[in-house]
């Protein structure tokens, strides 16, 4: 009886909603465009408008692209992502991403309802999008192989593997339901996702399906009145019939968003909750069964706290999390298994030093450990590269120990540049030995970022000022290049660096003249016949 109710009110409400409302669909293309063309085309007939989110940045590297598509205040009557998608949504020829933890924020903060909360249905075009916690059926290196295969760059394909075989935080299925909570009807995939092109022909049959998108919309919008009303968690099962059908060989799923409604862990993000109040919710999130699941978030929170700031109310509480044994022994079970998911193992040696549960050598050892595996074969994949890079807090690299054959490795000596900032801070002398060996390596990356990381140790060394100033002559323009600016650094340089940087003022080559004019004038060589001759080569060096 109250279920007949339900729908009648509901039906009700659907009435009074004018029959010439004009619907929004929106779209956020990082990758493929196929899926929104092919919407665009079936639909735009209709008089629906098409709204690109990501045309809200000012370029393609715009972090903010998406606070700004919400602050804009479109509604979205539907939403189609697409995207690679390994717990963040991304594309190989963008710098543009959308992270689950940024869905999850807007969502507890109620700051972008009308594109979470607002549509009728939701379509994520990308792998695993609406996985849950079963394990697939395939080993990593497999799925790894089927994504290599399908046509995404290696440089992506372990950040995807990486988060589908995670075990902590919760399902991305779940993540979801909660992000586009009200929802009622979520469509993706629970495995490997099909590739734009590959996809077409099974998005044609599916929209051939439904001829009339106002129709179907204005249908969800009295099931999702009605869903609201009973707390129901589930619509009818024709709404997702064409999508069964249609995808049918494809990983294809489909849900309904939770019921809204509060959650404790939004408490973390909520401005209006004071600084006690979050680590209290953190120490409730530490002390249930399914601890783990917000571990990430728990983490997330946190990096915003200064510990040694707290109040004596706060210190308390920070205690008894460390005294938590449960999480802290559930924890540390856990990151010795993610050498293969590292975007999720550091986030929570991060966390476990933040309270306590590991001491700084501890957390160090682990990363040492987590190097030492992710280096062997053919080294540092740029996605293991950018893993190490996002540790928080990394190590010392007086006490960090390496293996020689490390430096020979252009992506450790980006890890080790991460590490060291802007190289602000000064490198132990075993390091500079190592990167200075590197200088003479037959890989040219190697050698450009060997020079970037000892340009503070050029200042100071005459040696090794004397090698990089032998450098300007290389025939790889980038590490010519690189040298160029590790001398620039230096004010006040042997005579035998000011012969080897002038000889160059010598050569029939042209460039090689204007690589040593230039060097002359910034390293702010005073030698008034050399600033004579260097600015005959290149007089545009006036005024000096």
């Amino acid at each position: 009886m109250i279920r007949k109710t339900s729908l009648i009110l509901g039906l009700l409400i659907f009435a009074a909603v004018p029959a010439f409302a004009k619907r929004t669909v929106c779209t956020i293309t990082l990758n493929s465009e196929h899926e929104k063309r092919l919407f665009t085309s079936k639909y735009k007939k209709e008089g629906m408008d098409f709204k690109e989110l990501t045309d809200f940045k000012s370029d393609n590297n715009d972090k903010n692209w998406f606070d700004k598509a919400c602050a804009s205040g479109v509604k979205c009557d539907a939403l189609i992502i697409s995207g690679h998608f390994g717990g963040t949504f991304f594309g190989e020829d963008t710098n543009l991403t959308l992270p689950l933890q940024t869905l999850e924020k807007k969502a507890c903060s109620k700051s972008c309802e009308g594109i979470l909360s607002q549509p009728k249905e939701v379509y994520l075009f990308g792998c695993n999008t609406l996985a849950d916690k079963v394990k697939d059926r395939r080993t990593p290196e497999q799925y790894r192989e089927i994504l290599l295969n399908d046509g995404i760059s290696e440089a992506y394909v372990d950040r995807i593997v990486a988060a589908r075989y995670s075990p902590v935080g919760e399902s991305f299925k779940s993540t979801m339901q909660k992000v586009f909570a009200g929802v009622p009807q979520i469509y993706g995939f629970d495995s490997i996702g099909p590739s734009g092109k590959t996809v077409s022909s099974f998005l044609k049959n599916y929209l051939k399906q439904i001829p009339n998108y106002s129709e179907r919309l204005d249908s969800l919008e009295a099931e999702k009145v009605v869903a609201q009303l009973s707390k129901a968690n589930e619509i009818n099962e024709k709404f997702s019939g064409p999508w069964n059908v249609s995808m049918k060989g494809t990983a294809y799923a489909s849900c309904s968003g939770s019921v809204p409604g509060p959650r404790e862990e939004c408490k973390l993000f909520d401005p209006n909750a004071s600084q006690f109040e979050k680590m209290v919710t953190v120490e409730n999130l530490l002390n249930k069964d399914d601890r783990k699941d917000h571990f990430l978030a728990i983490e997330e929170y946190l990096n915003s706290v200064d510990m040694t700031k707290l109040s004596a109310n706060e210190a308390e509480v920070l205690n008894r999390i460390k005294a938590n044994s449960v999480a802290a022994n559930e924890l540390k079970k856990l990151t010795p298994k993610l050498n293969s998911v590292l975007e999720t193992k550091f986030p929570l040696l991060d966390l476990a030093g933040k309270v306590g549960w590991m001491s700084k050598s501890e957390v160090n050892q682990e990363i040492e450990d987590s190097m030492r595996v992710a280096m062997k074969g053919s080294g540092l994949t740029s996605a293991k590269v950018q893993a190490f890079c996002s540790i928080r807090n990394p190590p010392d690299m007086n006490s960090f120990k390496t293996s020689s054959s490390w430096f020979q490795n252009s992506g450790f000596l980006s890890v080790v540049g991460c590490w060291q900032g802007e190289i602000s801070k000064s490198l132990p002398t075993g390091v500079v030995s190592e990167l200075s060996r590197q200088l003479d390596s037959t890989d040219p990356d190697t050698a450009v970022s060997a020079m970037g990381m000892i340009k503070s140790s050029v200042k100071t060394d005459p040696a090794l000022q004397m090698k990089v100033a032998s450098l300007l002559y290389s025939k790889e323009i980038s590490i010519s290049a690189s040298a160029m600016s590790a001398l620039g650094n230096v004010k006040n340089p042997s005579q035998e660096v000011i012969n080897i940087v002038a000889k160059g003022l010598d050569s029939a080559n042209p460039d090689v003249q204007k690589r040593s004019a230039f060097t002359i004038r910034n390293m702010g060589i005073q030698d008034e016949i050399l600033k004579r001759r260097a600015l005959q080569i290149a007089p545009q060096m006036q005024p000096w």
